[in-house]
C-alpha cells in the first residue's frame, strides 16, 4: 500500500513540475485564446473553468468516477447556452471635425470549430499545450455532453456608414454557443495516473454587431 501511495505521489510531483514549464495560450479572462468575452444567457451562476477557486476545482475532481481502465470523466456544467464575443473585423476611428463616410465591402468566411481550454494534463508526461486534449479523452468527454458538428458561416457584408467627429466605430463578431466543462482522470490498472480539467465551447450560430463609442 505505501508503495502504491510512493508510486502515486510521484507522479503528481513530476506532473506539477511538468505543468509550470507549459505555456499557456488561453486568454487570462476567459481560458480561450479565441474568445474576448463569454457569458451565461440562462445559468447565471454557472462559471467558466478560469473563474473556479483552487477548492471548487478540487470538489469537483474529487466527483470523477474510479474506473479500471482509461479516462473518466465528471461533467460540471453541461450544454450550458453562452454568448461569445470573438473578435473585431475592423475598427475605424475619426478624430477630425467632419462626418467621414465609410464603405465596407466583404465576403467574410469563418469555420468554427468547438474550443478547448484546461488546465493541462497532470501526469508523467505533459500532453502539449495547456488546452490541448488527447482523442481518448475528446471521446470520453463527448460520451458525456454529446457530439457536435464543425459551422462554417458565410457573410457578404456592403454597407455605407457615417463616422462622426471623436467616434470610434467596430465591427464585432459575437454568437450563441454552449459550453461545458469538467474534470477527468485517467485509469491504469485502477491507478489514476493522469489528471485534467476541461472546458469546451460549441459554436450554434454567429453574427456580427456595429459598435460606436466615444475617443
Amino acid at each position: 500500500m505505501k508503495k502504491i501511495f510512493k508510486f502515486n505521489l510521484i507522479l503528481m510531483m513530476i506532473g506539477l513540475i511538468s505543468g509550470l514549464l507549459i505555456p499557456s495560450e488561453a486568454s487570462s479572462s476567459t481560458g480561450h485564446k479565441d474568445y474576448n468575452k463569454i457569458t451565461f444567457l440562462y445559468n447565471p451562476e454557472s462559471k467558466l473553468l478560469v473563474n473556479n477557486t483552487t477548492g471548487e476545482l478540487n470538489i469537483m475532481m474529487s466527483k470523477v468516477k474510479k474506473k479500471a481502465f482509461g479516462w473518466s470523466v465528471y461533467s460540471n456544467i453541461a450544454n450550458n447556452i453562452v454568448m461569445y464575443e470573438a473578435g473585431t473585423i475592423f475598427s475605424r476611428s475619426n478624430n477630425t471635425s467632419q462626418t467621414i463616410d465609410f464603405k465596407y465591402n466583404t465576403t467574410y468566411t469563418t469555420k468554427k470549430q468547438l474550443s478547448y481550454g484546461g488546465s493541462g494534463t497532470i501526469g508523467m508526461k505533459a500532453s502539449g499545450k495547456i488546452g490541448s486534449v488527447s482523442a481518448s479523452l475528446d471521446s470520453s468527454i463527448r460520451a458525456e455532453i454529446g457530439v457536435k458538428n464543425d459551422v462554417t458561416f458565410e457573410e457578404e457584408m456592403d454597407f455605407s456608414i457615417k463616422i462622426l467627429p471623436n467616434k470610434r466605430v467596430s465591427l464585432l463578431v459575437k454568437g450563441l454557443a454552449t459550453l461545458s466543462n469538467g474534470a477527468s482522470k485517467y485509469f491504469f490498472l485502477g491507478i489514476c495516473t493522469k489528471k485534467s480539467y476541461w472546458e469546451c465551447i460549441d459554436i450554434m450560430n454567429e453574427y456580427y454587431e456595429l459598435y460606436e463609442e466615444e475617443i
